[in-house]
């Protein structure tokens, strides 16, 4: 268990505009390793490597950031921040000087695991300053998120902007912005006072976790080759068998065990679990598929594409800060904020889908659509880390709190995943109806190189096939807001109950 010294009230607002500082870090290292991956394969020749090029950071950081949770809480939060900012100096440092595929993986599965530690030591940071923040920990939260919102999206420019310059340079955003978060956090970040202790490491346990993870999640991630492909099907299976021994593992003597495995009977805790699915399914189905749409519909690509994503971005900034400043105050409960979310995200899907089918020539008719997404998408970000911070008990806080991070990335590769099954199945589905076979093997092949297929009526056809999945994604993805939202509040309220109860019966 670690504890930390007291800090002025005065200074927790920077404090925790810092701490989203380094979040935002980890948001931004995939957007920019995205946006350079298709330069740095063809320089490096990728070849069949290129899916694991793309997702070993992910893979990476979703297996050890419960791990690492750990690790700070046993020795320092601090001591783990500035280290994994160094170990991302390095990994992102390896990738910028690569001469082959497996130079540059290695580099990325190094930056994952680093990215991963800071992400959820400066989540678990938020109730700290939160404490000593006005307003409490929901206003904490709310500043915090804006600042994740803000830094992201400028992190994000200058390395989409360096992929200009060469994707190498791009590849050495992360590691200057590492290296000044360390130099600041050696200031800004309180000493930490470990206390001792004896309970176990649990090393099985880390480890079926961490391949359970990376099983399933490999599994997901390859859902658009075909539900029925053995990439989806086998890793996935392999992954539901690893958490169920996982499961009974940490269910077998837990005062020995890394996890307190009882949290998945707690209502606030499975309440939790459904917002991070209103947060970052949304997010996952959300920017990949507008920004899809964008570009067949809108033929939008380059700056144009990235500027078209701004009113869905810019959105979650000040609804941070106000969310989180309406729970502070007991306005509304956290589940009645992940409950209107949920909504607005439904509204703003079927205002994308009537948009879309209606052709229209500019991206200025979607900006009403992308707001009311992105705002739905944001409004459950308080809740989501206020409900986990609160199951963090002080044994298991590190662990706890970094689950957040697992739990989100399970929820947007999820969402990513359905929105590539369902939209490219009805693509495919309707270029083969209307103009046959050799017609979907041309889409095939333009998919894979975008020259002009022979089949002038090729990409109109796609096109109509495009919008059809569109369409029938959003109505999907509102019926799932709408049934996790009453989901989420009617365990919230349970929760509620439940501690109304507890605090009568000490009383």
């Amino acid at each position: 268990m670690t504890s930390t010294t007291p800090i002025k009230a005065g200074t927790a607002a920077i404090a925790l505009i810092y701490l989203g500082y380094l979040a935002s870090i980890q948001g931004a290292d995939p957007n920019i390793a995205s946006t350079a991956l298709l330069t740095a394969g063809k320089a490096l020749n990728f070849g069949g490597l290129t899916a694991l090029a793309a997702s070993v950071s992910t893979l990476a950081l979703s297996a050890t950031v419960i791990s690492t949770g750990m690790f700070a809480d046993r020795w320092g939060r601090k001591r783990v921040i500035l280290a994994a900012m160094l170990l991302a100096v390095i990994g992102d440092g390896i990738v910028s000087i690569a001469q082959d595929p497996v130079m540059y993986i290695i580099g990325r599965a190094l930056a994952g695991i680093a990215l991963g530690a800071i992400y959820g030591a400066a989540f678990a940071y938020v109730k700290h300053f939160g404490e000593n923040y006005k307003g409490g920990i929901a206003v904490a939260l709310g500043l915090f998120s804006a600042s994740i919102g803000v830094f992201t999206l400028l992190m994000t420019f200058v390395g989409a902007t360096m992929v200009g310059f060469g994707w190498r340079e791009a590849f050495l955003v992360i590691p200057v912005l590492s290296a000044l978060g360390f130099l600041i956090g050696l200031f800004i970040l309180p000493k930490d006072q470990v206390t001792k202790t004896t309970q176990p490491w649990d090393a099985l346990g880390q480890v079926l976790l961490g391949l359970a993870v990376v099983f399933s999640l490999f599994g997901i991630s390859h859902a658009a080759n075909g539900l029925a492909s053995v990439l989806t099907i086998g890793p996935f299976v392999v992954g539901v068998i690893l958490f169920v021994l996982f499961y009974f593992r940490q269910k077998s003597s837990p005062d020995k065990r890394f996890f307190p495995i009882a949290l998945l009977k707690n209502p606030l805790f499975l309440a939790a679990i459904g917002v991070g699915f209103l947060y970052n399914f949304a997010t996952g189905v959300g920017l990949l598929s507008f920004s899809n749409l964008f570009q067949y519909q809108l033929q939008l690509k380059g700056l144009d594409l990235s500027l078209s994503q701004l009113p869905y971005l810019v959105i979650a900034v000040p609804l941070a800060l106000i969310v989180g400043k309406l729970i502070g105050k007991n306005i509304i409960t956290r589940q009645m904020s992940a409950f209107i979310g949920g909504i607005v995200s439904a509204g703003g899907a079927i205002m994308f889908a009537i948009t879309a089918l209606g052709a229209p020539k500019s991206v200025m008719d979607y900006i009403p659509a992308l707001i009311v997404l992105g705002a739905g998408a944001a409004i459950p970000a308080v809740a989501y880390g206020g409900m986990i911070l609160e199951e963090a008990d002080a044994k298991h806080y590190g662990v706890v709190s970094s689950s957040r991070t697992t739990i989100g990335q399970f929820w947007y590769a999820l969402g990513l995943a359905i929105s590539t099954v369902i939209v490219d199945s009805m693509a495919r589905s309707h270029v083969f109806n209307k103009l046959g076979q050799t017609a979907e093997t041309q889409l095939d092949t333009w998919y894979a190189s975008g020259g002009t297929p022979s089949d002038s009526s090729l990409l109109p056809t796609a096109l109509e096939g495009f919008i059809q999945g569109f369409t029938l994604l959003m109505i999907v993805f509102a019926v799932l807001m709408v049934l996790v939202s009453i989901f989420v509040l009617i365990l919230g309220n349970i929760s509620d109950r439940q501690k109304k109860a507890q605090k009568v019966s000490a009383s």
